[in-house]
């Protein structure tokens, strides 16, 4: 089964699903789509981008991802881009994959690179203009609008030490606790998730749409 993972920033789809991905990447095809460039808002230095792609790609190796495609759309400036503009890029990458699964990053969250994201992956993932049969979308800790809700849990018990390895490739990112992109929230979120859902680690997700044949 084809699965597309469509994000924002390089490391949401490490910090919101890692566990996930190895988890899926067993026995599915994984691709990869970072729509901002993850960088340029930042930091001046221009090769930070590169620097940033380098760590996703190494974090997806890690974690099984099969295809990467990086849009490279203005990092925290996706307001400022035609809607339409990044739904078309990422239709094409529809078209090329032919996913039956979609995951993207959550709508209640303050940072607008992720609600813009999930909007457009809303739009792509319309009956009759692709395959897509599940949306979801998952949570990146930061903070929200509005509470994150799930209703669908992972078991990411066997998969963890591979997120944290993931995780640890976004040197740049890597922070202290308590800041939500330190390695102790990631672990303490985890076990949060594990309480609500009977698990030691869990990821939670929020299933969007579901059409059943």
């Amino acid at each position: 089964m084809d699965i597309l993972i469509t994000v924002a920033h390089p490391d949401d789809e490490t910090i919101g699903m890692g566990g996930t991905i190895k988890k899926l990447s067993k026995n599915n095809t994984i691709t990869l789509c970072v729509v901002s460039d993850g960088a340029s808002a930042q930091y001046d230095d221009k090769k930070m981008i590169k620097i940033r792609q380098d760590a996703c790609k190494k974090a997806g190796k890690i974690l099984g991802v099969s295809k990467f495609y990086f849009l490279d759309f203005p990092d925290m400036k996706l307001d400022s881009i035609p809607h339409v503009e990044i739904n078309k890029s990422l239709e094409k990458i529809i078209k090329k994959i032919n996913p039956s699964i979609l995951y993207s990053t959550p709508y209640n969250d303050l940072n607008k690179d992720h609600s813009i994201v999930f909007d457009s992956c809303s739009v792509i993932s319309r009956p009759l203009s692709s395959k897509i049969k599940k949306f979801f979308c998952f949570e990146t800790g930061g903070r929200c609008k509005t509470q994150f809700n799930p209703n669908t849990y992972v078991d990411i018990s066997k998969e963890f030490s591979f997120k944290l390895k993931a995780f640890q490739q976004y040197k740049s990112e890597v922070n202290p606790f308590p800041h939500t992109r330190s390695i102790k929230f990631i672990e303490s979120l985890s076990y949060v998730r594990g309480v609500e859902s009977g698990f030691k680690n869990a990821e939670a997700f929020e299933l969007i749409k579901n059409f059943i044949d």
